[in-house]
């Protein structure tokens, strides 16, 4: 049999493929040319049918597709810690919100640089992002090679960013038009919240979002207190709100949904809207749990988040894995109530689907080659029965040693291809003072 050329082989333990089967592959190995996977299989069959200009031997790991973030503010990163142990509304409007209004583009881009590269390296290869300034994130994701879905956050009319709602719409457009041909980029309508803005705003925010054909996405029923203000100012709950103005559709991404009622997640459900978990920062803030069972037997496609760092306090996809996975098993008092492959399910195939990028989340043939590899020969992931169970319920992401995008290996062993971290690591200390002294002023 003649070899077909390929530009890389990977190789490993295992291979979680997350096809439609969910096929593990032991002693297993992909073949990469391009940004796509050319094949994927036993080891044997691969060195067998393909020549590769690179090979990269795993040893003892698991294969799987790279992570995807459903849910984050990355450029936050700069305010980790900042502000901890206290609830949302007061941690919004007392700290976050003072600090960003004092945002620029300069540390945007370098809050989304370092929060890039905290993701690189613990197997995150694409998001779901919204925030200020999200040209200059586009910038650092551009340049560290993961894939994203821009948005460019907007509140009440006028605001720190935008004096009116044609400077949002005008920023939203030039936005969609500045990524349009990227392969990695992609953009979306980002109102922030249903109490933080208007009816009226909202529903004309998702007619340009249907204009440009853009995915639409919005914290909603996040809290109790949320909910409760919500009520006081519009005399409705934030998913009614959402209801009866049009705004739930199959391009509608909801972020959170902790305080959400049956009736709601019946119409979250009928409209095909998508929500994304966070269990973490739901957990952090207070917030709540969300009912995620009842969403997934509703039918609601769900992706898995991390929501920014600095109401995390961290990027790590395996983290919050291994949170949603337990805390819906103690919620309910049921081991079965959320099985580790659901999980990985929501951190890859779903994520996929919630981002709108059909072609990642699996390891299979014509599929881009995301990739991530787990280095198992490590004490606490010692002895392997079943290679799913470790990337839930036992994986970190420092036990991460490969990150793959699109064929380019973007991490590997430590050292990281396309991020300067040490200069991101000392400019990111000097943002500090610049943070406190914001806060200072209030």
């Amino acid at each position: 049999m003649q070899q077909k050329r390929c530009d890389l082989v990977i190789k490993g333990s295992y291979v979680l493929t997350q096809n439609d089967e969910r096929e593990l592959i032991e002693d297993g190995a992909l073949a990469v040319s391009g940004s796509l996977i050319s094949a994927v299989g036993k080891r044997a069959d691969i060195e067998a049918g393909w020549t590769a200009d690179k090979v990269i031997d795993c040893g003892k790991s698991v294969l799987l597709p790279g992570l995807i973030n459903s849910h984050t503010h990355v450029p936050m990163t700069l305010m980790r810690g900042v502000a901890d142990d206290m609830p949302l509304l007061d941690w919004l409007h007392n700290y976050m919100f003072p600090i960003e209004s004092g945002l620029t583009r300069e540390l945007v881009e370098l809050g989304a640089m370092l929060g890039c590269a905290e993701m690189i390296a613990s197997g995150t290869t694409a998001i779901f992002d919204g925030y200020m300034y999200e040209d200059a994130v586009g910038k650092a994701v551009d340049k560290s090679g993961i894939k994203a879905v821009l948005g460019e956050g907007f509140f009440k009319f006028p605001s720190p960013f935008f004096k009116t709602a044609q400077d949002a719409w005008d920023a939203v457009e030039s936005l969609q038009e500045q990524f349009a041909a990227h392969e990695r980029i992609r953009t979306s309508v980002t109102p922030h919240a249903v109490f933080t803005t208007d009816p009226e705003q909202l529903a004309e925010s998702m007619e340009l979002a249907k204009k440009l054909g853009l995915l639409w996405q919005i914290h909603a029923a996040e809290s109790v207190p949320e909910t409760k203000l919500t009520l006081e100012i519009f005399g409705k709950r934030p998913v009614q709100i959402l209801k009866e103005y049009g705004l739930l559709s199959k391009r509608t991404r909801l972020h959170h949904c902790v305080d959400v009622t049956d009736e709601e997640i019946g119409w979250i459900s009928d409209a095909g809207a998508m929500i994304a978990h966070n269990p973490q920062s739901n957990l952090k803030l207070g917030s709540g749990i969300c009912p995620l069972t009842q969403f997934l037997k509703a039918g609601v496609n769900t992706g898995l988040g991390t929501d920014g760092a600095a109401s995390n306090n961290n990027l790590d996809m395996f983290d919050e894995m291994r949170t949603a996975a337990l805390i819906q098993k103690g919620f309910q008092q049921d081991p079965e109530a959320m099985p580790a492959q659901t999980v990985f399910d929501m951190a890859t195939v779903c994520g996929a689907s919630f981002i709108g990028f059909e072609n990642t989340g699996a390891l299979r043939t014509g599929f881009k080659a995301d990739i991530v590899a787990i280095d198992m020969d490590k004490m606490h992931l010692k002895p392997v029965y079943n290679p799913l169970s470790h990337v839930i319920y036992s994986a970190g992401g420092q036990d991460v040693c490969l990150t793959v995008c699109d064929g380019q290996v973007l991490y590997r062993d430590g050292v990281f291809c396309t991020v300067d971290i040490e200069t991101i690591s000392l400019e990111a200390e000097k943002a500090v003072k610049w943070a406190l002294k914001r806060l200072e002023s209030r």
